[in-house]
Order: structure tokens, then C-alpha cells, then sequence
């Protein structure tokens, strides 16, 4: 076993463990917040006036990109099928879901979605999720295959922190920190849709201002605390990351949380 594959494969294992740990979390930070439902959002107004009747969300967690994806197409009647990991965040997806028509979970690996499905979609997305799959480029060539001609591929991409200036306020708090946002770099991302010759990408920039009240929320998550602290069990890294924050917004006058929308059109 290779370096990378072996990175892969604990890098997973971390992953599916830390979001078992982050359902209720999760919720708790969307019910305050609004952010995964506001990406979904983003990502609809991004593809538009395109309205596809059969959907892929990839990655789906406790189905908050789901329910915003139906509730927003709920004239068209669209059936949403969402793949996940994690087990508890699935169990939080169904019972958000439950009285929406035509939305199916199936647990599974979304670096392998041949595996799941042999039928086409209309629309394949990946809200907040491509960041996390160390093997992401075997999920987007899959996801091109299973996409319809004309058929739209939209990611939301977690990008960082960043002064007003666009410096990375992490770097600018913490000069010797190492901390990355995920496993895939945005370059490596960018080369990947770049040699899937079917798609053609448009990339969109999004970034707003974050108080130190939804950094310490958000950051809290099991899931986002562990890229920040890996080796540390969940309740010590809480009093770790309220600091982390005070230091961040001391040091950074206005911290901005930025994210990019890559939007895929096939054929």
C-alpha cells in the first residue's frame, strides 16, 4: 500500500468517525446559522434557469443540502437521491426528510458511486463535501459518467479564512500553524474538472464576514475542530478553539469565511 492510499484510508476513517460524532452538532449549528441550506441555495441560483427532475447529492450529512434542494424544487416534483457515509448523520438526514416525497438515502462510499448507482442524473451535487474525499477525482469521474448530456455537476468548495485584504487570516494569526481545510487542494480540484474534457467549469467566488460567535460554532463541530486539533480527543479541543478564536479576531479586524462554486456543465 501506497503513502497516498494509506493517507486515503486513514484520512476516511477519520472522517466517517468525527461525523458520527457531529450529527447533533451539526444541526445546532444550521438551526443558528443557515450555512449549508444558504450554499444549496447558492448552488440552485448558480445553475438556474436549469430545474433538474433527477438529482444526486453527494455527501448529503444530516440532509440539510437535501431538504433545501426539494424545498426549493418543489414545483418540479424532483426525485433526490443522497448518499452518506456516516450512519448517525443518515439517521438525522431521514428524520429531517420524512414527510418529503421522493427522496431516497442509501449509505455508501461517495468516492465510489458506481457502486450504488447505474441509472443517469439530471444534476450531481457536492455541497460541501468534495473537501473530504481524498479520493474525490475517482468520485467526479464517476459523477461525470452517471451525468445526463447537458446534465450540471455543482460543488461548493471550502476555502478558509481570510482577511479583508484576502491574506489567510489563520496564517496571519498563527504564522506557524499547520492546518489544512480538507484533503483536496483547490489546484488539485481545478486539474481534475479541467481533465474531464466532457464538463465545462465556472468557478464563483463567495465570501461574507464571520463574528467570532459563528467562527467558535462553527469551528466546534467535531468534524472542523479535528483539522484544527487531530490528536486531541472532541472535549479538550473545545477551550483550544474559543482561544484560537479570541487570538483569530484579535489579530484579524474583519475575518471572512470564503467559498467557491464550481459549476460543470457536461457536453
Amino acid at each position: 500500500m501506497g503513502k497516498n492510499e494509506d493517507f486515503g484510508r486513514s484520512f476516511k476513517a477519520a472522517v466517517e468517525k468525527n461525523f458520527n460524532q457531529s450529527a447533533q452538532v451539526y444541526d445546532l449549528f444550521e438551526e443558528k446559522h443557515h450555512l449549508f441550506e444558504s450554499l444549496a441555495r447558492r448552488q440552485l441560483e448558480l445553475i438556474a434557469p436549469y430545474r433538474p427532475d433527477r438529482i444526486l447529492d453527494v455527501g448529503c450529512g444530516t440532509g440539510i443540502s437535501t431538504f433545501a434542494l426539494q424545498k426549493h424544487l418543489a414545483a418540479h416534483s424532483p426525485n433526490i437521491y443522497a448518499i452518506d457515509i456516516s450512519e448517525s448523520m443518515l439517521l438525522k438526514a431521514k428524520e429531517r426528510c420524512k414527510d418529503l416525497h421522493g427522496v431516497y438515502f442509501i449509505r455508501g462510499d461517495a468516492e465510489n458511486l458506481k457502486a450504488y448507482f447505474h441509472e443517469t442524473f439530471d444534476a450531481i451535487f457536492y455541497t460541501a463535501s468534495i473537501f473530504l474525499l481524498p479520493k474525490f477525482a475517482d468520485s467526479l469521474r464517476q459523477a461525470s459518467q452517471l451525468l445526463v448530456p447537458s446534465g450540471v455537476l455543482a460543488i461548493s468548495y471550502y476555502e478558509g479564512l481570510f482577511a479583508e485584504s484576502g491574506e489567510d487570516a489563520v496564517r496571519i494569526a498563527f504564522p506557524d500553524m499547520k492546518y489544512q481545510y480538507g484533503a483536496v487542494p483547490m489546484t488539485d480540484l481545478q486539474s481534475c474538472l479541467v481533465s474531464l474534457r466532457e464538463l465545462k467549469t465556472v468557478q464563483v467566488d463567495y465570501r461574507f464576514e464571520v463574528s467570532r460567535d459563528f467562527l467558535f460554532d462553527f469551528l466546534s463541530i467535531p468534524a472542523q475542530s479535528a483539522g484544527l486539533y487531530p490528536k486531541m480527543p472532541y472535549l479538550d479541543r473545545i477551550p483550544k478553539i474559543r482561544e484560537f478564536c479570541a487570538t483569530l479576531t484579535e489579530k484579524v479586524s474583519r475575518v471572512f469565511m470564503g467559498w467557491k462554486f464550481l459549476i460543470c456543465k457536461k457536453g
